[in-house]
């Protein structure tokens, strides 16, 4: 390799390193927001369990106002009954008191229907609150180690930075500019070895996406200081001949 390539490979040492150390943070920053969508999930579940015990309440409630209403009606139908003067009046309100008797038995079996599921809901809002707790206290936890985690690396951090800057310190603009889009595009990595398959018959592949490379671009990166991408995913190629060391 030439000193363009040389110095695009110690620039690659130095991003490896930074990273690994980038990566063990980011691990712990998607598990904390894991655990905080987590969260937000089981928010949305209290939520509506409690909109529907609020809805059930609600109807409870209504049903209650209904059966005192027709229990004052009642009252008032007996009065009346004892003051019947006919037969025919007797009969009447006689006939108002039990239908009223006959819709109460109906609104009172809906209100003990309803009690019977609120008691139920609100033992289910109970367990989504405890596990809404349990989540919140998981999500302390992965922030607590996350930043525990980017304390340990703060200081390798700015090393490594620091140590990357002087290596890409004198690489031509246009180069550098090309290196880092290709390790953006590639987690960090920007360059990969032309691997041999088969040096008798000239077959020669990328060290990154294997696919097949022709004997020219082999021979290009023997013999040229400048980079040469792969065809199929981008990368730049280096090839280290038999005996020389990378």
């Amino acid at each position: 390799m030439g000193v363009t390539l040389d110095a695009l490979h110690a620039l690659q040492d130095v991003e490896r390193r930074l990273e690994t150390l980038r990566s063990k943070i980011e691990s712990k920053k998607r598990r904390v927001g894991a655990q905080k969508r987590s969260v937000s999930k089981q928010e949305v579940l209290i939520s509506g369990k409690q909109t529907v015990i609020q809805s059930s309440q609600m109807e409870f409630d209504s049903i209650d106002l209904d059966v005192k209403v027709r229990d004052e009606h009642m009252v008032k139908h007996r009065e009346a009954l004892n003051k019947a003067k006919t037969n025919k009046e007797y009969a009447a309100i006689l006939a108002s008191i039990n239908t009223e008797k006959a819709d109460n038995a109906k609104l009172e079996s809906r209100q003990l229907e309803l009690m019977t599921t609120l008691e139920a809901y609100r033992e289910e809002l109970t367990g989504l609150v405890a596990e809404r707790d349990r989540l919140v206290d998981k999500v302390a936890a992965a922030e607590k180690e996350l930043a525990g985690v980017e304390a340990e690396c703060a200081d390798d951090l700015r090393k490594l930075t620091k140590e990357r800057d002087g290596a890409a310190k004198g690489i031509d603009p246009s180069v550098l500019a090309t290196f880092e889009r290709v390790a953006e595009r590639h987690d960090g990595e920007a360059m990969a070895e032309i691997v041999a398959a088969n040096i008798k018959r000239n077959e020669y592949c990328c060290g990154w996406c294997n696919m097949s490379l022709t004997l020219e671009q082999v021979i290009t990166a023997e013999t040229r200081d400048e980079i040469q991408n792969c065809s199929s995913c981008g990368i730049i190629l280096y090839h280290v001949k038999s005996g020389a060391s990378a």
